[in-house]
């Protein structure tokens, strides 16, 4: 007599209980395991985590700044003042003389209100282009029918050349901030929007099938699933926004604007200061890496759990 036969059978909760995920699991005896809260803690405790003071030009005050791009710089302006020596100031000013303006700039009120401003409309634009890029791109993620329908229309929007849309915004709008702004949107926005969808997308479907299954809604599915997924895309698209804008604000300020960087670089060009074009130069180069390494602290804020950027 076959020994199963009127033997009871177990049932799938009988044969695999349910674990606690906090409790050690088999394979972890004598490993030091610990949940997964504790080693979140431990991690934080124990400085695993890259704080924001090891990126870019913070590295200065930590002593782990290299440097070979310093002494990279030196030679260049090493070359550039021994061909200053052989042009005129107007072609080729020397290093002293762009320092000297560059110093200038930040000394008197009138020129660093200038820069401040520039700053100031950058940095609104990009953050206004955040807020309205990442809705549309999740949107688009989310549902094909919305995405088949704008999708064409925003790459045919992201073909006009951003010249091509100061020249537009002069004609439309008598206010400058609006003009600025707009230009500004009308660039950075479909990058925001390319990478959120970008970012969705690279989702394995089996954890969306799953997150499905629990019957989850489409604020859920944000909340939970994509939202944290599109974080890091957001915060790539932000650094690739900081250099497109830079270029876009003065050309912007250059054509229609009163105040700002451009405004000064089309002053400077005028009375050919070409110290003074390279000094404001030099400042824009300084806004850049400073928007740069704040983007970064908060990336390391936000995204601390990924640890590969610590040992990588």
């Amino acid at each position: 007599m076959d020994a199963g036969v009127g033997r009871k059978r177990e049932s799938p909760q009988q044969a695999a209980p349910a674990r606690d995920l906090e409790a050690p699991p088999p394979w972890s005896a004598g490993k030091g395991w610990k949940p997964h809260q504790d080693w979140q803690i431990e991690i934080a405790e124990e400085g695993l985590v890259a704080p924001a003071t090891q990126l870019g030009l913070l590295k200065w005050f930590r002593g782990e700044f290299s440097w070979k791009p310093i002494a990279a710089f030196l030679g260049v302006a090493l070359c550039w003042q021994i061909l200053s020596l052989f042009a005129p100031a107007y072609i080729i000013p020397g290093v002293p003389a762009i320092l000297r303006d560059f110093v200038r700039i930040i000394v008197t009120p009138e020129l660093l209100y200038g820069g401040f401003i520039t700053w100031a409309r950058l940095t609104g634009a990009l953050l206004a282009s955040l807020l309205i890029g990442i809705p549309i791109g999740i949107v688009m993620g989310m549902f094909r029918g919305f995405d088949d329908y704008f999708r064409p229309v925003l790459k045919f929007w992201m073909g006009v050349p951003a010249l091509n849309w100061v020249i537009i915004v002069i004609i439309w709008f008598n206010v400058t901030e609006i003009r600025i702004g707009f230009v500004l949107l009308a660039v950075c926005g479909p990058i925001y929007v390319f990478n959120i969808y970008d970012g969705i997308h690279a989702i394995d479907q089996k954890i969306t099938d799953m997150v499905l299954s629990f019957g989850a809604s489409h604020w859920q599915m944000v909340r939970i699933l994509y939202w944290p997924q599109v974080k890091a895309y957001a915060f790539t698209a932000t650094k690739i926004n900081i250099g497109v804008a830079v270029r876009i604000v003065i050309v912007a300020e250059l054509v229609g604007a009163p105040t700002g960087i451009g405004k000064e670089l089309s002053l400077a060009m005028d009375s050919f200061e070409m110290s003074m074009v390279l000094a404001w130069t030099l400042w824009m180069i300084f806004m850049l890496q400073v928007l740069e390494v704040v983007v970064e602290a908060l990336e390391l804020k936000v995204l601390r759990w990924r640890l590969h950027e610590v040992t990588g």
